[in-house]
């Protein structure tokens, strides 16, 4: 019995979070429809520009609309696999993991401290190595103005010596 109570609590917070990230995706949906119509509308007062997309928008369009077909197919898939005769809570237990609860949101943003973290230390690693170069090569400066000054010295005492000769 407590471990139904628990997988329903399991169920339950699955539930909560995935309608959290619908909600979310509705209004980003909603917000780029909208941004679609406004760009639909200005290109149709344009029809003769065609510099009114940036070279960028095509891309970031061919990375975007398979995205866009991916979650569509998933969430459809969901609906459809939701819709089947049966109890719905044996088929969301089927489908959940029984690992800890982790949501694509966390999980990215955790991929994103990963990153993060993997690049401060190449940064860290970076500017440690060229702080080594930089002393090395102020040791290299400092001999090398010993040498011109004992250079110098020497030049002054040779010349020194030939001008108490000439006398």
């Amino acid at each position: 019995m407590l471990k139904y109570m628990k997988e329903l609590e399991q169920e339950k917070d699955f539930l909560l979070q995935g309608l959290e990230m619908v909600e979310h995706a509705r209004e980003w949906y909603h917000q780029h429809i909208h941004f679609m119509q406004e760009r639909q509308r200005l290109l149709g007062k344009n029809k003769t520009s065609t510099d009114f997309f940036p070279d960028g928008s095509q891309s970031h369009l061919g990375h975007l609309l398979p995205k866009l077909q991916e979650v569509n197919r998933c969430l459809g898939d969901l609906l459809s696999a939701m819709g089947k005769p049966g109890n719905p809570s044996s088929t969301l237990s089927r489908l959940a993991p029984t690992a800890p609860v982790v949501s694509p949101a966390s999980a990215g943003s955790q991929q994103a401290i990963n990153m993060l973290k993997e690049q401060n230390r190449l940064l860290t690693k970076e500017v440690t190595d060229k702080c080594e170069r930089i002393t090395q090569l102020e040791q290299e400066k400092s001999a090398l103005i010993k040498q011109l000054f004992e250079a110098r010295a020497r030049s002054n005492h040779e010349t020194s010596q030939l001008d108490s000769t000439f006398i």
